[in-house]
């Protein structure tokens, strides 16, 4: 009985032996083939090239990356929203503004009493943004409708690409309705005493001479506030801006003047 307890021992101390051998064997082999996938996915030396090539790589990608607009679903649950209310109401004016913060800031209600007129102006606006609100014009059925947006989408000379979506945006108002359209020029702005006018005068005199020509296109018609507030120099007379940027009850008279002859 002793022999062949004896006998089992020695063979359960031999497979632990061939089992423990066995494992240190795996452990090993899969140590290796992980140390030679690293090899292959990883460079062998983070050299100062290296990084120089890396960080070049990712300026290159950030220089060519295209900014990304952002459409946030409750923004346009609001217009629906608003424009629900507006059908329901009934709303049916003669005049409608549409446009930036400078459009946002007029009251041509005290210039034209017998006009039913809404102002569709919305502070901080671009080309781009407008599109998804030009459904509002639908709603209220205007006879006549005031265009003017640009001043905030017009910056580092991205001029061609302002002009094809402000055409399609024209392209958009008109599919709506039969509408007098009437697209505003620009305004021009105060110098910028750093040297960082953005956009330039330039760039706002090569808009404003695009929107004629758009205007001119589609069979809409220019209203040139801008040449009425500019100085020689390109920028925006003292007396016709409340800030450098947006315009005074001053220039604001202008517009109405400029445009009683369509609407008055």
């Amino acid at each position: 009985m002793n022999k062949n307890k004896n006998g089992k021992l020695n063979h359960y101390l031999i497979l632990c032996v061939v089992l423990g051998f066995l494992v240190g064997s795996i452990a090993i082999i899969t140590e290796h083939n992980h140390k030679s996938l690293e090899s292959e996915i990883l460079p062998a030396e983070n050299t100062e090239e290296t990084v120089k090539a890396e960080e070049t790589v990712k300026a290159e990608e950030a220089e060519n990356a295209q900014p990304v607009e952002v459409v946030y679903p409750h923004s346009v649950h609001y217009i629906t929203g608003w424009d629900r209310c507006l059908d329901q109401l009934g709303v049916d004016c003669d005049v409608a503004f549409i446009g930036d913060s400078i459009t946002y800031k007029s009251n041509f209600n005290a210039e034209f009493p017998d006009l039913s007129i809404c102002n569709l102006g919305v502070s901080s606006d671009t080309i781009k943004a407008m599109f998804r609100r030009v459904g509002t014009l639908w709603t209220i059925r205007p006879e006549h409708v005031f265009l003017m947006i640009g001043i905030n989408s017009i910056k580092n000379d991205n001029i061609d690409e302002c002009v094809s979506d402000y055409r399609a945006l024209v392209d958009e108002i008109l599919a709506l309705r039969d509408y007098e359209l009437y697209i505003m020029s620009v305004t021009p702005m105060s110098k910028n005493e750093s040297g960082t006018d953005d956009p330039s005068p330039e760039t706002i005199a090569a808009f404003n001479e695009a929107l004629a020509g758009i205007a001119q296109e589609k069979g809409a018609t220019y209203v040139d506030l801008y040449s009425h507030i500019v100085d020689e120099s390109g920028y925006v007379q003292d007396v016709y801006t409340a800030d450098g940027l947006h315009i005074s009850e001053a220039a604001y008279e202008v517009w109405a003047d400029l445009i009683r002859p369509y609407i008055g």
